[in-house]
């Protein structure tokens, strides 16, 4: 069970392991939360692979691990899924055994986990439903840490992100591709415009990530989005509101292998227990992106 957030914000866990530090993500977070007084390890693939143990041998004690590190992108797990799943599987394996030997709490990060056709807003409690093997691979992470939580009591909190965004994501996701045709020109080319997601600016993530640090739990589950849905088709809409001028949406009409149409987070439970609530509209985030990029 989890406590509300400490009301005087003050550190409760002083000290933070980030693996994947160097991804998008994590490189958000090492900066982020040194500004705001951790003392932060950052684990990069450089400092050796996390499906090791002599790697987390490394480190010294921390209070806190936020695991970040592993595999990410959909297509390429239906290409590799064996790799997928047994990378993801045995980093996340590690990072609970480095809790466990240190007492510290774990944060995962773990990823949309519904069923494909649910067509409504999902809470935590709805059926898990794996549509593709890098959800998969996240599902075996979630059961390792509902594992260690029950039979060893290692204190954990799994966040479900649905699809984050912010500058600096590699531009093979869709935000960042759309962006950086919009800066050249006014003709938007997309795989197929009418899958709708529930987007969350990478501040807000932080944000959650922070409130979780400084909650006292021993196990629990967090959505993480804004409640709003938007289609590609509305994505580009509204950047072309941010950029100013009109956008010419040009799709292929391709559906992935699997696609999960719709998202939507159900996120009161997040409200409830963290007190946290996104402060990032749509507009607001790709306005963001959008005003550091023509910056570059």
């Amino acid at each position: 069970m989890t406590s509300k957030f400490p009301s005087n914000g003050r550190l409760m866990n002083r000290s933070i392991l980030v693996t994947g530090s160097n991804g998008f993500i994590g490189r958000e977070l090492v900066t982020n939360f040194k500004a705001r007084g951790y003392q932060v390890f950052a684990m990069t693939r450089a400092d050796g692979d996390t499906c090791q143990s002599k790697t987390w041998k490394k480190y010294p004690k921390a209070d806190c691990v936020v695991h970040l590190a592993g595999l990410t992108f959909v297509p390429d797990s239906w290409k590799q899924p064996e790799i997928f799943i047994e990378s993801n599987s045995s980093s996340t394996t590690y990072s609970l055994e480095y809790c466990q030997e240190n007492s510290a709490k774990l944060i995962f990060l773990s990823t949309y986990m519904y069923s494909t056709k649910t067509g409504k807003s999902v809470s935590e409690n709805d059926e898990l439903s794996p549509a593709n093997p890098y959800a998969l691979s996240k599902y075996l992470g979630e059961n390792l840490c509902k594992y260690y939580s029950g039979f060893f009591g290692t204190r954990v909190a799994i966040l479900r992100p649905f699809n984050v965004y912010g500058f600096g994501q590699a531009e093979k996701f869709l935000i960042p591709t759309i962006i950086r045709q919009a800066r050249v020109g006014d003709d938007i080319t997309v795989m197929d415009s009418k899958p709708s997601r529930d987007y969350i600016y990478i501040d807000d993530l932080l944000e959650a990530i922070h409130r979780v640090v400084n909650s006292i739990l021993d196990f629990d589950v967090f959505n993480l989005g804004t409640g709003n849905s938007y289609s590609v088709e509305e994505v580009v809409n509204v950047l072309a509101t941010v950029a100013g001028r009109k956008l010419r949406i040009i799709s292929a009409d391709h559906e992935r292998q699997s696609e999960i149409n719709f998202t939507q987070a159900d996120i009161t439970h997040a409200i409830d227990v963290l007190g946290w609530k996104p402060k990032f509209s749509l507009f607001d985030g790709l306005t963001a992106i959008w005003n550091r990029s023509i910056l570059r």
